[in-house]
């Protein structure tokens, strides 16, 4: 996704991801922070800690785990763009640098204390091995924490959650395992759809009304099988054995 669509309707910090909606009051600014917030705050981060974000997007938990814990930080993605920004905004915070990276997981290959995967997972096309793989990244006792789309039925490309929890423990986590947090994700694509129907003429601008109208009922049909129990979605702590 092009950095400047982007910015029109995510929230500051580029969250392509779900927030956490504790009360109806909270914007969606405030929702990603508490997804954000609450991610790292399970992770137990010490300073100086290596943290790897898979999937990184445009670097905002990466950014939060090394200015907030003073985590080492490596965020990979595999998109150019976000890569560019990612590093950009980095130089501009002033504080503590993150390691971005333009990298696949499968190639990642060095060890870290913590892990997080932040609606990243759905993507992924072998999602049997990524779990296996982070545990050989983490010692005993590191943590990971993963936040990502479910589906119990085979139509969809996304795992159920016995099937994810069952798969952790075999490659060697201990699993916990959140309550369903499908409504806080069909609500943050709503003000997703909310922020491009209120922005569609400089969208328009910049990727025409056939992608525009395409991304609206993406977003809208998504938020729809979450509230109707077709996708859920949970967030996964998994601590290494």
């Amino acid at each position: 996704m092009d950095t400047s669509y982007a910015q029109l309707h995510l929230d500051p910090e580029l969250n392509h991801s779900s927030g956490y909606f504790r009360n109806d009051t909270l914007s969606l600014e405030q929702a990603q922070r508490a997804k954000t917030d609450a991610i790292l705050s399970r992770c137990r981060i010490e300073p100086a800690m290596r943290v790897l974000d898979v999937g990184c997007g445009w670097g905002a938990t990466a950014r939060a785990a090394a200015q907030r814990y003073g985590a080492h930080c490596i965020g990979i993605t595999l998109d150019e763009g976000q890569l560019a920004y990612a590093r950009r905004r980095d130089a501009e915070s002033g504080g503590p640098r993150v390691d971005f990276r333009l990298s696949s997981w499968e190639e990642f290959a060095e060890p870290v204390d913590r892990i997080v995967c932040v609606n990243a997972f759905e993507n992924f096309e072998d999602k049997r091995g990524f779990l296996p793989h982070c545990r050989t990244l983490l010692p005993v006792g590191g943590v990971m924490v993963m936040l990502t789309v479910t589906a119990d039925r085979r139509m969809f490309r996304v795992p159920s959650r016995a099937e994810i929890e069952e798969r952790a423990r075999e490659s060697g986590f201990d699993v916990r395992t959140s309550g369903s947090l499908a409504a806080d994700y069909a609500r943050t694509l709503d003000l997703f759809v909310r922020n491009l129907n209120a922005n569609r003429t400089a969208l328009l601008s910049l990727v025409g009304e056939r992608r525009l109208d395409w991304h609206l009922n993406y977003y809208a049909k998504s938020a729809e099988y979450l509230r109707s129990g077709l996708n859920d979605m949970f967030e996964f702590t998994f601590t290494a054995l």
